[in-house]
């Protein structure tokens, strides 16, 4: 840890020299406008809740591949990829594990209903405005399973005349990659669309890796500020995995895998969203949203050659199918500036079916209602309150809270926030039904959380601080306890849990064109029926960004990333750590020339993690790629 903190403050100094003859960069916006909060635009200044808004324009700037690469250096938030790329990727924030975090694609749910996870991996990277991080319970507007958080990946709007992009990328481990996208608006017409493929073949045999993915946004203008758009997004990911499951004892997995050379999975995604706005008078807008979410998983496991069955049936094929319909209807009446009641409706349909050794089906359907009610007092004093009932034909009623409140002291350039909500998380269709390790008795898991910090702004603006303390306990936890036959774990509610610790953002305009950002998240966690850690929940997570543009043709960047030892239970009250582990990424952009004829632009670029080559596993057992180069060229008309 020590030599990685000093070779980033070496790269620091050697910056500064030649940074200070450099021009000059356009300002940003440091105060973005976020929707996902409040379910209305508002100023992040304005907002009690911790949050952090990811530019769109960051998937080119720093060339991600993955929505998972995108959301690493977000404070708070920890990111676990079975392996190489293409894997399962989820998410966890302040503790809260993936399943009690809701995740979002223009406000249209994609998490599993049978396993109550978002597969990251399924999900583009492409045709991004913005993603909204939302740190703490959120439970109030988006219902079950939004205890840690949400996060909501926003689709690009298209603006001003015709423009499309195209590029190409290739690297080591057999990776390619290529993407357009296009974008524009006629008289009262906007669209926007892309493509994209992502492969690699990975480090192992049956590791690779093959995803392609489209996606398209249409808008429409109308009188009285009113539109619709209609966005779709498909991918399809195909990968091998490579890491053997089932062996002749239970976990843990060994560091270095064992190979499975013929287990594949191919999972197709479809997510659709219409969305309607109207503002009929000054003091009454209204939003209306309808969405679908459907995927397709296949998955196929048959013996590997010359292996002895060791638990039969040894041949697991499977095909899995969720599919979810939603409606939301949301009414807000302003008073003056001052004041905005939101009022809102909403229903759901689930349905989940599994085809193979593990057959089952399900289906339930919820109903929903919630009121917000937020001040905004001298343009410094903001405040906001509200409460949800949700009622789920499966698991019953449920009511959940929130309040929050943000204070600005413009003249110090200080700003005060705080909130506290109660949320819960229902049990997925796995935790009800499916064979062998299932209990219809399962109950929702609940919580209560509460976070304050304080946000400084120094030099200008040019430093921005930001402080905030958190705590989360959890009750009526869904975990498995474990058992001597196959599946080897079955489904209970073990008790209660909490999660406290801090999360310190820092960034800095060191010069006009070089800009250095840190963030750091301590969680301290703990299983109050056991008394250990959270599983695969580090204590400590840090990120460090440079962001350096020497001449006005040339941009680079470095990323480092520290993450400390996970614990990880097994059988019979054993455990086992994974160890931590500290990444150093790097990457640059070159304009080649801008504008010849039609073409608007040409630049070169490249993105190199891992670059220490470091020997790491985001989950034990599934080793994460080593050095891994990527270089493409990128042309915009």
């Amino acid at each position: 840890m020590v030599w990685f903190i000093r070779l980033l403050l070496l790269q620091l100094v050697m910056l500064l020299p030649a940074a200070m003859l450099a021009a000059q960069e356009h300002p940003r916006d440091l105060d973005p406008v976020v929707l996902t909060a409040t379910k209305l635009e508002t100023r992040a200044e304005q907002l009690g809740a911790s949050v952090t808004v990811v530019p769109g324009d960051d998937v080119q700037k720093y060339h991600f591949e993955t929505v998972e690469d995108i959301l690493r250096s977000v404070p708070g938030v920890e990111i676990r990829r079975s392996g190489s790329l293409g894997k399962i990727s989820n998410i966890s924030i302040r503790g809260a594990n993936s399943n009690q975090v809701q995740v979002l694609v223009d406000g249209v749910r994609v998490k599993s209903p049978t396993t109550g996870q978002a597969d990251l991996s399924d999900i583009s990277p492409d045709l991004i405005e913005r993603i909204e991080v939302i740190r703490g319970p959120q439970s109030t507007l988006y219902g079950a399973d939004a205890i840690g958080g949400v996060v909501n990946i926003i689709t690009k709007k298209g603006k001003g005349p015709f423009s499309a992009t195209v590029e190409g990328g290739a690297g080591n481990y057999d990776t390619y990659t290529g993407r357009g996208w296009f974008s524009g608006a006629y008289s009262l017409l906007d669209y926007a669309g892309s493509i994209s493929h992502l492969e690699s073949n990975g480090q192992f045999r049956n590791d690779s890796s093959d995803k392609n993915a489209v996606n398209l946004r249409l808008g429409v203008s109308l009188p009285w500020d009113s539109s619709i758009a209609f966005s779709l997004r498909w991918v399809r990911n195909e990968t091998g995995l490579p890491v053997k499951f089932l062996s002749s004892a239970p976990p843990p997995l060994p560091n270095d895998p064992i190979i499975d050379v013929n287990n594949r999975q191919i999972s197709e995604t479809w997510v659709m969203a219409l969305n309607g706005h109207t503002k009929p008078f000054e003091w009454w807008e209204v939003d209306l949203r309808g969405g679908r979410y459907q995927n397709k998983t296949t998955f196929v496991d048959l013996p590997d050659p010359a292996e002895q069955c060791a638990f039969p049936p040894c041949e697991f094929p499977g095909r899995f199918n969720v599919e979810r319909w939603e409606a939301e209807l949301d009414n807000h009446f302003h008073v003056g500036k001052w004041s905005t009641s939101s009022i809102g409706l909403e229903y759901r349909t689930e349905d989940g079916e599994a085809q193979g050794s593990t057959p089952f089906e399900a289906s339930s359907h919820t109903r929903s209602a919630f009121f917000q009610q937020t001040f905004r007092f001298w343009d410094r004093l903001f405040m906001s309150a509200g409460f949800r009932v949700e009622d789920n034909s499966v698991f019953g009623t449920h009511w959940t809270e929130r309040g929050s409140l943000a204070y600005v002291i413009r003249e110090w350039g200080t700003r005060i926030h705080g909130g506290a909500g109660s949320g819960f998380r229902a049990p997925t269709f796995n935790d009800l039904f499916f064979p062998g390790f299932s209990d219809p008795t399962l109950q929702p898991e609940t919580s209560f959380s509460w976070d304050v910090g304080v946000d400084q702004k120094l030099w200008k603006d040019r430093i921005r601080l930001g402080l905030t303390y958190f705590h989360n306990d959890f009750k009526n936890l869904i975990g498995f306890t474990f058992i001597t036959t196959p599946p080897f774990v079955k489904g209970v509610n073990i008790g209660k849990a909490r999660a406290e610790g801090i999360e310190f953002v820092g960034e800095v305009d060191v010069l006009d064109n070089l800009t250095a950002s840190l963030n750091y998240t301590y969680t301290e966690s703990e299983n109050l029926q056991t008394h250990r850690l959270l599983a695969r929940e580090p204590r400590d997570r840090l990120n460090l960004r440079l962001t350096w543009r020497p001449i006005p043709r040339l941009e680079l960047f470095g990323e480092g990333q520290w993450v400390s030892k996970q614990f990880e239970p097994i059988a019979g009250g054993a455990y086992v750590w994974n160890s931590g582990y500290t990444t150093v990424n790097a990457g640059a952009t070159y304009r080649l020339f801008q504008r010849y004829a039609f073409i608007q632009s040409v630049d070169l670029w490249t993105r190199i993690q891992n670059l220490t080559n470091e020997d790491y596993s985001e989950v034990r057992g599934f080793p994460a790629l080593g050095i891994n180069a990527l270089a493409g060229v990128r042309m915009t008309f």
